[in-house]
């Protein structure tokens, strides 16, 4: 049986387009099966529920040698991932937003050594260190004064060289006389 390859460019020219591991695939999908049931529970409604419902989503993780992630907790708890987010922010005055706050803070972390082991690609981390956990790229701009109100000269260029401005006022008296002359 042939399969055909999805022509790539980039990124994706690196990787197959067809996960080969079939170990590995029923690794996941069992997890998200346990996942899916672990929050089939409902929401918790306390502070200890939440806690004891985010260490079982963790130890599920370790057990299936898998990595946990934001949108597996949300998962877990029965919140959708933007729930997660605004609940992490704050905009819900929740018992547990402490508590849901710090378990993202152990994820981003965990990332964070994969990361920095080259465990998981730059560009993953980036992307979700960006969405996940409100990470941004700055840019630092340094404004500097110039207080003698003269323009640095930056191409190099011999400034005495260089012929001078006309005058303004020489300027408009010579249009006037052109428009004059014209009348």
């Amino acid at each position: 049986m042939t399969e055909k390859l999805i022509k790539q460019r980039g990124i994706g020219a690196m990787q197959n387009n067809v996960i080969q591991d079939g170990e590995f695939v029923a690794k996941a999908l069992r997890l998200n099966i346990d996942i899916r049931n672990l929050g089939k529970a409902g929401k918790p409604k306390t502070v200890p529920e939440m806690e004891n419902r985010i260490d079982q989503y963790f130890e599920l993780c370790q057990k299936a040698q898998l990595n946990p992630t934001v949108e597996g907790l949300a998962m877990a708890i029965d919140y959708d991932r933007r729930s997660l987010f605004e609940i992490s922010k704050g905009t819900f005055n929740l018992p547990f937003m402490d508590t849901v706050k710090k378990a993202k803070d152990f994820i981003a972390n965990y990332d964070s050594i994969l990361a920095t082991s080259n465990k998981i690609n730059s560009a993953v981390y980036c992307f979700r260190a960006k969405n996940f956990y409100q990470m941004k790229d700055t840019v630092q701009v340094e404004a500097v004064s110039n207080q003698s109100g003269d323009v640095p000269n930056q191409t190099g260029a011999i400034l005495e060289n260089l012929p001078e401005a006309p005058d303004i006022e020489v300027k408009a008296e010579v249009v006037e006389s052109k428009i004059a002359a014209s009348e």
